[in-house]
């Protein structure tokens, strides 16, 4: 095992954060990790679970939903105590993942001996009001995990404005579902990757393409190191077109991409996934200006701020 790879520690927790935690963890019956769902939204979760209680406030904010999150931090701790590998799950463009995720994840981390994986979506461009608060939560999230798998959800329009919001929900909870499956498997690289996808694919040549197109969408002055193409039933293609298209693929991506793997798996569905390892910005680094300012010149905070009540009495001055 190289030194920038991990290998997947038993037990696992697998924490589900907001509606796609619920939808992940209902999916995943023969997988052996034990589910953990938390949310501010009592529809969102199941028996196995942790609720949020913000109290009497109808819609709260990020930053509430953050300070009442803090009162459970004992219990949360409690129950990571107790595995090796924390794998999170959530979507940035809801707003109990925005304020939840940056906690959890720097809960575990802070915690001897633990190893924390995230996979994150990404909100659409058109959320003006939630991309810089999503870029924060990313930044958290990204610093506290040993490897961050992002899905974003606005590769998929730019290459296809034809589809729906529930078209690029269900292709976003395919993939991050796969690469939940996915893990055990693979090598997994340190640091943050990228993953694209397709559905129903019945052309792997254009299916590719539209996987490198996604990829580049979502990239800015990030440099590719290693990338994973799975390419679901497949096994009845030819070994040498299979052979050609990954010497396409490679041929293909830019920069030092010498370790590009091809992995064809038995399934009845023809789909396709993406899994490049990157190094550098991404467009979400624009999310959040702040990120402009080299890090050696920032005074930075490990804890996302939050909105506690603050009761604090003042005498009547005549």
């Amino acid at each position: 095992m190289s030194e920038d790879c991990i290998e997947l520690r038993k037990p696992v927790l697998l924490i589900g954060i907001g509606r796609i935690g619920k939808n992940i963890v209902s999916k995943l019956d023969k997988v052996e990790y034990d589910s953990l769902l938390i949310s501010n939204h009592r529809e969102e979760l199941d028996n196995n679970s942790l609720y949020i209680d913000c109290k009497s406030w109808i819609n709260p904010s990020s930053y509430k939903i953050r300070s009442f999150l803090e009162t459970y931090k004992e219990e949360i701790i409690s129950k990571l105590s107790e595995y090796q590998t924390i794998v999170l799950v959530t979507n940035l463009s809801e707003k109990s993942g925005i304020a939840i995720a940056p906690v959890i994840s720097h809960i575990a981390k802070n915690m001897p001996d633990k190893t924390v994986i995230s996979l994150v979506t990404m909100p659409f461009s058109h959320e003006k009001d939630r991309l810089f608060q999503a870029g924060v939560s990313l930044k958290r999230i990204s610093l506290n995990s040993d490897i961050n798998f992002v899905v974003d959800n606005d590769a998929y329009v730019e290459i296809n404005p034809d589809l729906s919001l529930d078209d690029c929900s269900r292709i976003s909870n395919e993939i991050i579902l796969n690469t939940v499956k996915l893990i055990p498997e693979i090598s997994l690289n340190l640091g943050t990757n990228l993953v694209s996808g397709t559905l129903k694919e019945t052309n792997i040549e254009t299916g590719i393409k539209d996987l490198i197109a996604q990829l580049y969408s979502s990239l800015g002055a990030s440099t590719i190191t290693k990338s994973i193409l799975y390419v679901n039933g497949a096994r009845s293609e030819p070994i040498g077109r299979l052979n050609e298209m990954l010497s396409n693929f490679q041929n293909t991506m830019e920069g030092d991409t010498s370790d590009v793997s091809l992995v064809v798996t038995d399934s009845s569905r023809n789909n396709m996934h993406l899994i490049a390892s990157i190094k550098g910005r991404t467009k979400f680094d624009l999310y959040d200006p702040l990120n402009m300012i080299p890090d050696d010149n920032v005074l930075d905070w490990d804890i996302p701020e939050s909105h506690p009540s603050i009761d604090l009495p003042l005498p009547l001055i005549d």
